[in-house]
């Protein structure tokens, strides 16, 4: 009996991170991936801190190939008229204030081919059908189902759950939970032949503002110099009461018609799509905010999208899921090589549990635009007001470029209290650079620098046309 290390349920950003760094440091490492990869996959959008994890896997000059360049992010209020740009230069002094934007066929495949060069096996096509982790003597059994039906057994000393929103482990040992209040649904397709503005001809993402019980947004992410990803995310009450209209006015297609309705009733999203086409049916994500009561014992864990996911305004996706596996394999690697793995597998989900909690408050505090609203804060037309929020402003800044880890406690107090100006100044000392931060309505990136490296054609799977 051939005995792993590690095995990894799942080839996406979390497993392939979790696969390489455990293959460079010399362990027996199996990824089993449910499916065929390049597969398409939601979540395009990555965020500066990304950039660092990317570099130590040698990716980067392989990256700038197959995906554009993201350097800030464009909020839009429901109007159509009043926005901010928040341009990551601002609090990122040094080249990775440059982030991606990423066809995720491409991506996954691009981190789960280094695995493979690093030393990890992977065997795609193949579902993991059951794991015991009771074994008297801690050995993990992963039972298998090839494409082909073939069953088979693999055995290891520790396992990682990477499933994403397949959630194996935590459904399986029934400690998957549902955020309240965060029932969201998303509805997506690609389009061509579509009008960019000024700021999306400089890279940034559009995250535009829906009204009234929707409780949603608009993102449109620029994917190529010719496709924008364009999502719908609302509230699972208003979807359920529009598909009931739909079907009962006879809709052939209720969730493409949802999706339309609710581009075109947007004056900011309107005026990106005249003439333009939409490259593959609209897809449909749902009961996609939730988190596992228990995320690991002593010989599994749950990494990425596997322990929790969250709603994903802020494109924090792929970096928890990436950072998580960076602590968690750690840990590993201590409990493996006779250190106190133990210890170090408590600090790192204290970590990972802390900033999954701030991710939480930040996105709540997206839904209460009452409070703080990030389309009207630091506008450039809007000076007069900027001084008093000038210290938020630049908090945001960091928050939006993903600095959730280190400082989650301090941040997340911040949230609490920033509806109070008055105490804002005990922040001060998040800020690291002078005050000289204002409001712009560009970040002056070129559109050849944000779209001329890329190489890459996109192609759609023929089973989503």
């Amino acid at each position: 009996m051939k005995l792993y290390d590690v095995i990894i349920i799942g080839g996406g950003p979390a497993g392939s991170t979790s696969a390489t760094f455990l293959a460079q440091n010399g362990h027996s490492v199996l990824v089993l991936e449910k499916e065929k990869f390049p597969r398409e996959h939601v979540g395009e959008s990555l965020i500066p801190t990304c950039y660092k994890i990317l570099e130590k896997h040698g990716l980067i000059e392989d990256l700038k190939k197959i995906a554009t360049r993201k350097p800030g992010v464009n909020f839009v209020d429901i109007d159509g008229k009043k926005h901010s740009l928040w341009c990551f230069k601002n609090v990122i002094k040094d080249k990775s204030y440059l982030s991606f934007h990423v066809i995720r066929s491409a991506f996954d495949k691009l981190l789960l081919d280094n695995s493979k060069k690093n030393g990890a096996t992977v065997l795609e096509e193949t579902m993991v059908k059951n794991v015991t982790l009771d074994s008297p003597d801690g050995i993990v059994q992963v039972d298998v189902m090839d494409v082909a039906g073939n069953r088979k057994s693999f055995h290891s000393k520790f396992i990682i759950d990477a499933s994403g929103q397949s959630t194996f482990l935590g459904s399986k040992m029934g400690v998957k939970k549902p955020y309240s209040d965060l029932d969201r649904v998303a509805m997506f397709s690609h389009w061509s032949n579509t009008n960019f503005d000024n700021i999306l001809k400089e890279g940034a993402i559009k995250i535009i503002y829906l009204g009234g019980e929707k409780k949603g947004w608009v993102w449109v992410i620029p994917v190529s110099a010719d496709h924008l990803s364009i999502g719908v995310v609302s509230n699972n009450s208003f979807i359920k009461q529009e598909k009931q209209k739909f079907t009962e006015g006879k809709s052939a297609d209720w969730k493409k018609d949802l999706y339309l309705q609710e581009l075109f009733n947007s004056p900011a999203v309107k005026k990106l799509l005249d003439g333009a086409t939409m490259n593959h049916q609209v897809q449909y994500i749902g009961d996609y905010s939730y988190f596992c009561e228990k995320k690991y014992g002593s010989n599994y864990a749950m990494v990425g999208d596997a322990g929790a996911f969250l709603d994903p305004i802020f494109s924090s996706g792929i970096y928890v899921g990436m950072h998580s596996a960076e602590l968690v394999t750690n840990a590993i690697h201590k409990k493996l090589t006779g250190g106190d793995g133990d210890s170090a597998m408590d600090e790192a989900f204290k970590e990972i549990t802390g900033a999954v909690k701030l991710l939480e408050k930040f996105i709540r505090l997206f839904y209460t635009p009452d409070a703080v609203n990030f389309a009207t804060i630091g506008r450039p037309e809007d000076m007069l007001h900027f001084d008093k929020f000038e210290m938020a402003y630049q908090i945001f800044h960091y928050l939006l470029a993903g600095d959730f880890f280190q400082n989650h406690e301090k941040y997340s107090a911040f949230i609490d209290m920033v509806k109070d100006e008055k105490t804002l100044m005990k922040f001060q000392h998040l800020i690291n650079h002078s005050k000289e931060t204002r409001p712009e309505s560009v970040c002056g990136e070129s559109f050849e620098e944000m779209y001329g490296e890329m190489t890459h054609k996109i192609e759609f799977d023929p089973s989503i046309l």
